[in-house]
């Protein structure tokens, strides 16, 4: 397993605990999502690997696609996804130069009020 493997898993896994995010999508377009889709059918690449990670020319670009609940405005959920991103990509090491940020909500679903956490 890549270190960017590792690290979007472990940012997927995050992002799903963040309040009002329902899920998270693959961020690649969407024929090279089904044909990583397959990948991971056969054993050709790892579950859960959602977030993209793009490294070039000194800049680290993390991308996500998340839903969202209705419940929970979306600019705030975007806002909370992003510093997480930023949080532990920074903790972990792992932006080579500048680090971009991109999180686009796909869906907002109606969903339960959100419980404190």
């Amino acid at each position: 397993m890549t270190d960017d493997t590792a690290l979007s898993q472990h940012l997927t896994a995050a992002i799903r605990d963040v309040e009002g995010v329902s899920g998270v999508f693959p961020a690649q377009p969407i024929i090279e999502a089904a044909a990583d889709a397959i990948a991971v059918r056969l054993a050709l690449r790892m579950p859960d690997v959602l977030v993209d990670i793009d490294r070039v020319d000194g800049f680290t670009t993390v991308t996500a696609h998340i839903a969202t609940v209705s419940s929970v405005p979306a600019p705030e959920t975007l806002r909370r996804v992003g510093e997480l991103i930023r949080t532990h990509v920074h903790e972990a090491g792992a932006a080579e130069g500048e680090l971009a940020v991109n999180v686009k909500v796909r869906l907002v679903e109606d969903g339960p009020e959100p419980t404190s956490r």
